[in-house]
């Protein structure tokens, strides 16, 4: 049976009912038995593991937390810095290694020193008087249990001004008249505005060159390793040239003098250039060790072929490569990028079995060669109570934790980063909170202005708000488990930006998205798996209690999405539905929302594609739109008791548990 658009008026929607039977575009869309295992022709191109029901034990694992609404959620009873930020003891001062504020004069060398030098004696914190400290070079902290603190954000300053000298290109190592060998880092770095190519030789000797892709964003710095110099050029002096080529076709050149000595061991460390402050760990060491038998959701025991190198206490990462095969099955078109991560710490090894300290949150095949490595992290550093600030327009961040595990960054401002103002990159376990960053140098393209988790596992960011950055809050590149909540984002979109995260909760946010500083525009967006700067996101992200602005679709999921949970949130639309889905997002759950819809013709919900199937819209109120609760040619829809009412303000919901992460942390 079809009937007509005018049949099903809008007044119709206005009605309340246990199940409302909507026939869009000649499709039947309805109910469907919860129990039902019945798979339509357009279904999604995997059977779906994670939208579970209490009552189906035997599905239910490690990695699943029943709510106290019946619906099962990922585990975040593992989530920021373990047993909390710990106070740490001061052991030294900047002044005891000679800075001094307010005088102008740079502090990095002193901050640096002092650092290590906690580092050396066990850990400690580096103590920052109150005024201005002035660092010209990035400052790398390499041992464990080191803090920079200073006396409060409105109290001690530190003052990033690093530039480029008028010349437009200089190298940041060696110095001029250096010796290099096989192991020393060369690196230029060059104005970047309209930055096209870098090129670096000895003498006439091309030793290596950079040229402008899709993701170069604000880049200004390349680096060669002297194993392309030492060995192949003659032991001796040379000049060491540097060429930057523009889009205005104008060439800048630096030279200075070196000495190759292919038996010199450079030893000295570079300060990282990737942020003001960056806490490094060492990363992945040792052999790539194959699993012998699938790692399974919510698996704590894998099956090696080998477990050559390993101990109890060592932290590996489990990697399940992104090969043709997941490609075509996740219809993923993005040709680089990080996907099915994970870190975890071994507590047991039985042969070739070791025992894991938290349950795997996807699957790791063996058909896609999944393995695992060791990781050498940096572990409990930290920076508290002080205020970064850059000068210049380079793609530097103000804080890294780099294979950071259990760091963090509290009571933090950050003014005018260059890339990522406090951001962790390949960390576990990290925290940030109480903090305020405020803006970006650039906001172009390449990766910049977020604020978030980027290859990151269980997680933790609470009460911070953010102003003028481009995307935030922020998930990419396999990061899973962690948690943005209690925060406030003004001018910018929340975002599973890239890269198959898993399991993520943004809860009791504010987010107010404007296009203005380089967001989309929607509310919160997920990659699409046709994106290849980006590829698609995986299972289980959740949205809990938040209240999200926007100017276009309030969410807007690409594909690929298996069971994302979308609860209690107000999204107030001015153009375009509350939720958009396509390509294979299926089997959410979509409940006790309210939906402001400033247009009068989108629906609260709509669905793209056929197989987005399994979808559950249950008891959401929609003021405004087209009165209409979903839209779409789809299948196995549940709509139930969904209340539409005329255009106008209206109240958050009030979920009777207003943190879902808090109430399982009690509960553990």
């Amino acid at each position: 049976m079809r009937l007509s658009r005018c049949t099903i008026s809008v007044r119709m929607a206005y009605l309340t009912g246990s199940i409302i039977l909507l026939l869009l575009s000649g499709t039947f869309v309805g109910s469907v038995d919860e129990k039902s295992t019945t798979r339509v022709a357009d279904a999604p191109p995997w059977e779906g593991q994670y939208k579970i029901k209490p009552n189906e034990k035997a599905r239910l694992t490690a990695a699943d937390v029943v709510g106290p609404d019946g619906i099962v959620y990922p585990n975040w009873t593992k989530c920021g810095v373990q047993g909390g930020i710990p106070e740490v003891k001061t052991v030294a001062s900047i002044e005891d290694f000679g800075a001094k504020a307010n005088d102008d004069a740079d502090d990095s060398e002193a901050l640096a020193k002092a650092c290590d030098a906690a580092g050396k004696k066990g850990g400690g914190a580096v103590l920052l008087g109150e005024g201005v400290y002035y660092l010209d070079r990035p400052v790398t902290v390499r041992h464990d249990n080191v803090v920079i603190r200073g006396q409060g954000s409105e109290k001690s300053h530190l003052i990033f001004r690093y530039s480029i000298p008028p010349s437009g290109v200089a190298f940041y190592n060696p110095s001029a008249g250096g010796r290099v060998g096989k192991n020393t880092r060369l690196e230029m770095h060059c104005k970047p505005a309209g930055l096209e190519k870098m090129t670096m030789s000895i003498d006439d000797t091309v030793i290596g060159n950079w040229s402008r892709g899709q993701h170069s964003g604000n880049t200004f710095n390349f680096a060669v390793s002297g194993r392309h110099a030492a060995g192949k050029i003659p032991d001796g002096r040379h000049t060491l040239k540097g060429v930057a080529e523009y889009k205005n076709g104008t060439k800048r050149t630096a030279e200075i003098p070196i000495i190759i000595d292919s038996n010199f061991n450079d030893t000295g460390y570079v300060p990282d250039i990737r942020a003001t402050i960056t806490f490094a760990g060492t990363g992945a060491v040792g052999r790539k060790l194959k699993l012998a038998k699938d790692g399974k959701r919510g698996d704590t025991k894998l099956e090696l072929q080998s477990t050559e190198g390993l101990k109890v206490g060592d932290c590996i990462f489990i990697d399940g490569p992104a090969t043709e095969r997941w490609k075509k099955l996740t219809k993923n078109a993005c040709k680089w990028g990080t996907y099915r991560f994970y870190e975890v710490i071994i507590t047991d090894i039985r042969d070739n079995t070791i025992e894991i300290n938290q349950p795997l949150r996807i699957e790791f095949p063996i058909i896609d060669g999944s393995y695992a490595q060791k990781v050498v992290p940096i572990r409990y550093c930290g920076i508290e109570s002080l205020s970064i600030e850059q000068t210049e327009n380079l793609w530097i961040s103000s804080v890294i934790f780099y294979n950071g595990w259990n760091c963090w960054a509290k009571n933090v401002m950050v003014k005018k980063c260059g890339r990522f103002p406090v951001y962790g990159s390949a960390a576990k376990w990290c925290e940030i909170r109480d903090c305020v960053f405020d803006d970006a140098w650039f906001k172009g393209g390449g990766g910049t202005a977020y604020t978030g988790w980027d290859r990151c596992w269980d997680c933790l960011i609470e009460n911070i708000e953010t102003f003028k950055m481009r995307h935030a809050p922020l998930f990419q590149w396999a990061a899973s488990g962690c948690v943005i909540r209690k925060s406030v984002f003004h001018d910018s979109d929340g975002q599973w930006h890239s890269g198959w995260t898993n399991e993520n909760l943004i809860e009791q946010c504010v987010i107010e998205s404007v296009r203005g500083n380089g967001g989309y525009g929607y509310g919160m967006w997920g990659s699409p798996p046709q994106d290849a700067a980006h590829g698609p996101n995986g299972p289980r992200n959740v949205v809990y209690n938040c209240d999200v602005s926007s100017e276009r679709a309030g969410l807007w999921m690409g594909g690929m999405n298996e069971n994302w949970l979308i609860l209690h949130n107000r999204f107030t639309v001015d153009n375009g539905p509350g939720v958009s889905a396509k390509t294979a997002s299926f089997d959410h759950i979509i409940k006790e929302n309210v939906f402001i819809l400033k247009d009068n013709k989108s629906p609260m919900i709509q669905l793209g594609t056929p197989d987005c199937t399994g979808v559950e819209i249950v008891g959401n109120k929609l003021y405004g739109g087209n009165g209409r609760f979903l839209a779409g040619k789809v299948s196995q829809t549940l709509v139930k008791d969904n209340n539409a009412f005329p255009p106008g303000d209206a109240p958050r919901p009030m979920p009777k548990v207003a943190s879902i992460y808090e109430w399982q942390n009690k509960r553990q």
